[in-house]
């Protein structure tokens, strides 16, 4: 028998929590409430826990703390954590996602937009899960580059269509970068440069560590990164591009010691105006190459915005 994905609804309001819990299993999800941080936060603890739609405002310890705890915790930290909150603030739902949130919904509860998104969330899960018993070769054949660890193309399309039919859904911003390496410069000319991939896997470290835990990074093709920014407008991708490329230009990589270079593209979508992931991708490299063409440039911003914006 397939086991049912079980999700905890923490919510201070009794009777929404009830609601709530008795429309997911309406959708065959077993579903738990639990009304403040600590009972959340031991519910959790005591295992079995798939998805929990969290609610900030709880009257003992705040839903970000109680995020912030699960995600530290390795018996926890795998849980979706979906924000359900009145609090509809940009900064507030930027919160959400750097502590490790992958979702965010807005009170009032709609029932099928929490359905949609606890779907979502489900799907992803059982896509690791059922990755989780296939051999790691396997799993990196198929979408992770075994060279960088980073995800590959194969990936990086099939996610970043989920993110442009989310973000259409639900007209919020989404961004996505093309970073390519270029230009190694030996430090001990004798020595030489490092090799290429030696170069290639350290700088797709650096990345990892400078993203967050809900960004999709990928090795898009021999010398090209590419990153999606959930949630992140044309400010914030700049300013992302911007500390990539301090950080890259500023590392020793390697042996013999070498310095690299990176020039970046990127695109931003607004109120969910990209249309595909290849639009996304296309406009991505547009704005790569421009920068290219330009090198003093560094970096190149477009944006893809409603036809009737007037921008």
């Amino acid at each position: 028998m397939v086991q049912r994905i079980r999700v905890c609804v923490a919510d201070d309001y009794v009777d929404e929590a009830t609601v709530l819990c008795e429309g997911l299993r309406l959708y065959d999800y077993d579903a738990i409430a639990t009304h403040n941080g600590q009972d959340t936060l031991d519910v959790c603890f005591g295992g079995g826990i798939d998805i929990l739609l969290l609610d900030i405002g709880l009257p003992d310890i705040d839903g970000y703390e109680v995020c912030r705890r699960l995600k530290a915790n390795p018996a926890t930290r795998d849980i979706s954590i979906i924000f359900v909150t009145a609090r509809g603030h940009s900064d507030d739902v930027q919160k959400g996602y750097a502590l490790g949130a992958v979702d965010y919904i807005p009170k009032p509860y709609n029932l099928p937009m929490v359905m949609v998104r606890v779907n979502s969330a489900a799907r992803t899960r059982q896509t690791l899960v059922s990755f989780s018993f296939l051999s790691d070769s396997l799993v990196d054949n198929y979408y992770t580059d075994a060279l960088t660890g980073l995800r590959n193309g194969r990936f990086l399309m099939e996610r970043l269509q989920e993110e442009v039919d989310g973000a259409g859904r639900y007209n919020h911003s989404l961004s996505c970068l093309m970073a390519e390496l270029d230009d190694p410069q030996a430090l001990d000319q004798q020595l030489g440069s490092a090799p290429v991939d030696d170069l290639l896997a350290e700088v797709g470290m650096v990345i990892r560590n400078m993203s967050r835990s809900f960004d999709i990074l990928a090795r898009y093709d021999t010398f090209l990164f590419a990153v999606v920014l959930p949630h992140a407008d044309r400010r914030d991708v700049v300013g992302y591009a911007q500390k990539m490329q301090q950080v890259v230009t500023k590392t020793i990589f390697s042996d013999p010691p070498t310095r690299v270079k990176l020039t970046i593209g990127t695109v931003s979508s607004t109120n969910g105006a990209a249309q595909g992931a290849d639009q996304m991708l296309g406009a991505a490299m547009q704005s790569l190459l421009q920068a290219k063409s330009q090198p003093g440039l560094g970096i190149v911003a477009r944006t893809i915005t409603p036809p009737d914006s007037g921008e």
